[in-house]
Parts: C-alpha cells; structure tokens; sequence
C-alpha cells in the first residue's frame, strides 16, 4: 500500500532531522573525549603517534578504545577483578597478546595492554597485567594469542 505523500516527506523530514542531531553529539562527544583526557593516563598512547624510531610498535598489536566512555582497565579477564586504571575513547592502545575470559555484550576475548603503560603505584598491589575487554576496542592490527 503507498503512503500519502505527505506522510513520506514527515518521515524524510524526521530521518534528516535525527541524523543531524546525532551527528552533533558525536562531534561533541569526541571533542568532550579529547578534552578530559589527561596525561597522568598512561595506558593510552597519544593518536597521532604511529611508530617510533626503536621499533617499539612493530613488537606489539594496536587498538583504538571505542567504548562511549572511560574504558576501564582491571588485574584479570574478568569484570569482577580489581579496576586498576582506564583508557579514555578515541586512544590508541598497545596490545600484548589476547586471551579468553568472561563474556562482555557476547565477547569474551580480553586483550592484555603492554607493561609499559598503566606502570604506576596500584600495579604493586594488583600485579603487572593490564586488561580490557576486546568488546570495546577495535583491532588496528592482527593481535596474537597469550602463550
């Protein structure tokens, strides 16, 4: 059955109308990211930076957090381990390896972040590994199981 043609254009309308608010929520959003992120956060690597001179990034996968917030970085695979630090969205991230671990939203793969990064005093207390849930960081390179 065909729709008024009126009822074509509200829709139209609408879809237009929608589309542009989003789309100034998302530019807010990332503009919103970038200024809260801070330097005392050093599990994240700056975005611009894509390689360094030693090499350092060839030895290790790349991710970019894409999670609507501060994605949090804990001791285990696990939600129910200790929070230990957190990456703020729009930052690259470098990644050691990837294991199995407790489903988040339908995937259970966690990535374990590279020691260099997050090395401050609650590391003492928790260990050295850092993880955060592949469910909120996308693969910028191919990243390698745990051993």
């Amino acid at each position: 059955m065909l729709k008024p043609p009126r009822t074509i254009l509200a829709l139209a309308a609408g879809s237009l109308a929608l589309g542009l608010v989003g789309a100034g929520a998302a530019v807010a959003d990332d503009e919103g990211a970038a200024a809260a992120a801070t330097p005392s956060q050093q599990t994240a690597i700056a975005a611009d930076d894509t390689e360094r001179s030693d090499g350092h990034w060839d030895r290790y996968a790349l991710g970019k957090v894409v999670s609507k917030g501060p994605l949090k970085v804990r001791s285990k695979p696990t939600t129910r381990s200790q929070s230990v630090n957190h990456v703020y969205p729009n930052r690259k991230i470098e990644i050691e390896c990837k294991t199995h671990g407790e489903s988040v939203d339908g995937n259970s793969i966690w990535y374990r972040l590279h020691r260099s990064y997050g090395a401050g005093s609650e590391d003492k207390a928790y260990g050295n590994e850092h993880w955060v849930t592949a469910r909120y960081v996308q693969n910028l390179s191919q990243v390698k199981y745990c051993h």
